[in-house]
């Protein structure tokens, strides 16, 4: 799962006053795509005495959801309700049976509940960190709150997840202590009875105010911890009529005779559209979705629109290859990745610094100058350091490689026995390597495309990942096929590298033809469409550059990419000690 983005909904498509009925389909297809949970939801009703519930309630594998939350209003309700939601699976997924109860006091079950909920969603931000943006907004309380217990413990709540929060009570600070020195142990629920218990312990000493009548559990998007607990009896049951009890299920890839994976998301699938019911089984053999769909406009020049929601481009995990491949490639390439090393090494890609009073310069630093005037008028030497230049001393660059393996890549090159493919894998190989010892935030990902309706997108290495043995042999994996939806790619691509907080970003494109599909006919379409996608990641402040693998293809590369962002190399053996010349233009 992408840092992120792929964990946001766009803020519009919340309708203003948001009931859980009308975002259900699309969160429960996020939900899908999240954690691969198929599990029945169903609406809470008011207690009794009419009262609507507050708070999501998970009982016997089924997620009860309230139909509002109370006092929130907007797109904030629609925010929150895809908290709960995810929140709820992370229990599904981490947490294991029920709890004892015997023995425990109200406030030490709050307690190890309040430590239960920190440590899923530690464990459901490793594999999706971006979710630390979905729960994170919520958790409001202040330092300086009152010296209750339900808010000592959402102080606690907050501290346990908000790498920012600064708290200086002991006993928050002590249970922060507590749970991050365990890290090693989060994938033990047993970990949550002890320092609940433990912190509880401390919080009956300090005789501070707890009403186990009136407790809710803070934040709002957290569950009532209700179905975490074996009291020895039956559980208490949601509200209200009795229905029969489905188990909640993970569609996590089973493996049959023949060893592929037999489930995955349906292919197409948009939050907008899917429920958890309509996923249907995933061809053998085909790569897994590993994030909710998301969807792109497309520019068709023949109206002159863009044609909003056109394309949908799914994220997919591809399977692994040998990682011992990629270090051969290294080997037998030393020579040329030292030298790719050193040119990247020289290209100081930064926002300028100016240094002033220099005895030699190509522009007039006026302080200096006015300075040398006094001491002139005054009868004294004025100091001969009078100009200014501008030099780049620092490196400020993040940079995103992306590959085309459309089918044409599993072509031979031109007088080898190699593919297109390999070559790029080589080079991106040989790239990597000067990058990782460099330091560079880079990413490398990859794309091809089957109609409008999917185009495939991987994350081979994305920029929080280390260039590890898990990240090459994802790029090991790579495998040609299919056909090149480039201007989607792109869009996506800008999408992530944006977010980097350096002075350039660079997307550097490695393709060997001009876009096509399955469903275009009109040759223009998709070239314009691609051209468009340059220009909106121009306006954003990335740097878009391409490597064309096609001796033919300078004309429609240049229609696209502009003529001094294009490079035609007419033998792919040259592509490794192309890559970094456009380290050396930025540098100009």
């Amino acid at each position: 799962m992408p840092d992120d983005q792929s964990h946001q909904f766009p803020a519009g498509q919340f309708p203003a006053d948001t009931a859980f009925s009308s975002v259900e389909r699309r969160l429960v297809a996020y939900l899908v795509a999240l954690w691969r949970l198929r599990v029945p939801i169903r609406h809470a009703r008011p207690d009794a005495a009419g009262n609507p519930p507050r708070r999501v309630s998970l009982s016997d594998g089924l997620i009860w959801m309230p139909g509002t939350f109370r006092g929130v209003d907007g797109r904030r309700s629609g925010a929150l309700f895809r908290a709960a939601l995810v929140h709820a699976g992370a229990h599904l997924r981490f947490t294991g049976p029920r709890f004892p109860a015997a023995g425990l006091k109200p406030l030490q079950l709050a307690l190890v509940s309040l430590i239960e909920d920190a440590r899923v969603e530690q464990l459901a931000m490793r594999e999706h960190p971006g979710l630390l943006r979905v729960w994170r907004p919520f958790h409001v309380a202040e330092p300086d709150g009152a010296g209750t217990a339900p808010a000592l413990m959402a102080r606690l709540a907050r501290a346990l997840i908000d790498p920012d929060y600064r708290d200086d009570d002991a006993w928050v600070a002590k249970g922060r202590r507590l749970f991050f020195e365990a890290e090693a142990g989060w994938d033990s629920p047993a970990l949550s009875r002890r320092i609940g218990g433990l912190l509880g312990n401390d919080l009956g000493q300090m005789r501070v105010q707890f009403n186990s009548k009136d407790y809710v559990v803070e934040p709002a998007y957290r569950d009532d911890n209700l179905g975490l607990w074996d009291h020895g009896e039956a559980p208490p049951s949601p509200p209200s009529d009795a229905e029969t009890v489905f188990e909640a299920f993970r569609t996590e890839q089973q493996e049959r005779d023949h060893g592929r994976p037999d489930e995955q998301l349906g292919e197409g699938a948009t939050p907008a559209r899917l429920s958890a019911t309509d996923v249907p089984a995933r061809a053998v053999g085909e790569e897994e979705i590993t994030a909710p769909p998301l969807r792109y406009p497309e520019w068709d020049y023949r109206v002159g629109i863009d044609r909003p929601d056109w394309v949908v481009l799914n994220e997919r995990r591809t399977e692994p290859g040998d990682p011992a491949a990629i270090a051969r490639i290294v080997e037998r390439h030393q020579a040329t990745a030292d030298r790719l090393t050193a040119l990247v090494r020289s290209a100081k890609v930064s926002r300028p610094v100016r240094l002033r009073r220099q005895p030699e310069g190509d522009r007039m630093d006026l302080d200096a100058c006015i300075d040398a005037m006094v001491s002139h008028r005054r009868g004294e030497a004025p100091d001969p350091r009078v100009h200014e230049v501008l030099v780049r001393r620092n490196r400020d660059l993040s940079v995103l490689l992306l590959l085309d393996v459309s089918a044409s890549t599993g072509d031979p090159v031109a007088g080898g026995g190699r593919s297109v493919l390999s070559v790029e894998r080589e080079a991106a190989t040989l790239f990597a390597q000067a990058l990782d010892g460099l330091g560079d935030p880079f990413a490398i990902h990859a794309f091809r495309s089957n109609g409008r309706q999917d185009v495939s997108y991987y994350r081979i290495k994305a920029f929080h990942q280390p260039y590890d043995d898990a990240a090459k042999g994802r790029l090991a994996g790579l495998k040609a096929g299919l056909s090149t939806r480039l201007g989607t790619a792109l869009r996506h691509a800008g999408r992530l590298l944006e977010r980097q907080a350096t002075h350039r970003r660079l997307l550097l494109v490695v393709t060997d033809g001009e876009p096509s599909d399955i469903d275009v006919a009109d040759r223009r379409y998709l070239l314009d469409d691609a051209r468009r996608a340059v220009l909106g990641l121009a306006a954003r402040g990335i740097d878009c550059f391409v490597i064309g693998l096609d001796p033919q293809g300078r004309d429609y590369l240049t229609r696209m990419f502009g003529a001094r962002n294009v490079m035609v190399i007419d033998r792919a053996e040259k592509l490794p000690e192309v890559l970094p010349t456009f380290y050396l233009r930025l540098s100009t």
